[in-house]
């Protein structure tokens, strides 16, 4: 089963984005961040994390790596964004996409979630269940 999550400005705290990375991702699959090229600062943080890459976007630039723990940490333990007047941000991030498994797209407001995870089942339905208040859940049963 696969699920999408559109977060609606309700939500004014990313502790469910944080969940739900620390339920999705696995230590040691591939991740990529996608920025846009006028994000310096945020490009700067990427390249901590990765390698740039060639790819066929042309607004920006996108980087790959590993996922470890200290980049997991970082996500996790960072504070959410304060420029939240285009999008309600939960990442400084366009997209960052985690394995197969996770991804999160337009600053974390929109995050989708594979069907690779049901292992994970329980905890990220608890974390779904939540966010009907203050977004759009869908979940594909098919």
């Amino acid at each position: 089963m696969s699920s999408y999550i559109l977060v609606g400005r309700r939500k004014t705290d990313k502790r469910w984005w944080n969940d739900l990375v620390r339920a999705c991702a696995v230590v040691g699959d591939a991740f990529e961040i996608h920025c846009w090229y006028d994000e310096r600062a945020e490009i700067t943080i990427a390249r901590r994390f990765g390698q740039q890459i060639e790819s066929g976007w042309h607004g920006g630039m996108v980087f790959r790596g590993r996922i470890t723990r200290e980049f997991l940490s970082f996500l996790t333990e960072m504070k959410k964004p304060d420029d939240i007047d285009i999008y309600n941000k939960m990442t400084p991030f366009f997209t960052i996409q985690f394995g197969d498994r996770l991804y999160s797209e337009h600053y974390g407001t929109e995050m989708t979630i594979s069907p690779s995870v049901e292992d994970r089942r329980g905890g990220i339905e608890r974390i779904l269940n939540e966010m009907e208040h203050y977004g759009t859940v869908h979940r594909d049963l098919g």
